[in-house]
């Protein structure tokens, strides 16, 4: 199980979660979805000293939309 710590470049709320854990592989443009029941999609990945962080576009109802939101914000 790997665990990334999470940073919302869009949605920053004290609700939401901080850490995601997953078996599956994650890269950026990938979509996840969280515990709070949201999808976000994953704009980039940084190597921290200590984590993984995943940078996440705004929140989305599904994971086609997360990923074409995604792509929408990172053309402007």
């Amino acid at each position: 199980m790997r665990k990334f710590k999470l940073k919302f470049k869009y949605d920053a709320d004290d609700m939401n979660p901080k850490t995601l854990e997953t078996d599956r592989p994650i890269k950026a443009g990938d979509a996840v979805e969280l515990e709070d029941g949201f999808w976000y999609g994953v704009m980039e990945i940084r190597i921290l000293k200590r984590h993984i962080q995943l940078i996440l576009s705004k929140s989305s109802q599904s994971a086609s939309e997360a990923k074409l939101v995604m792509k929408q914000l990172l053309s402007d």
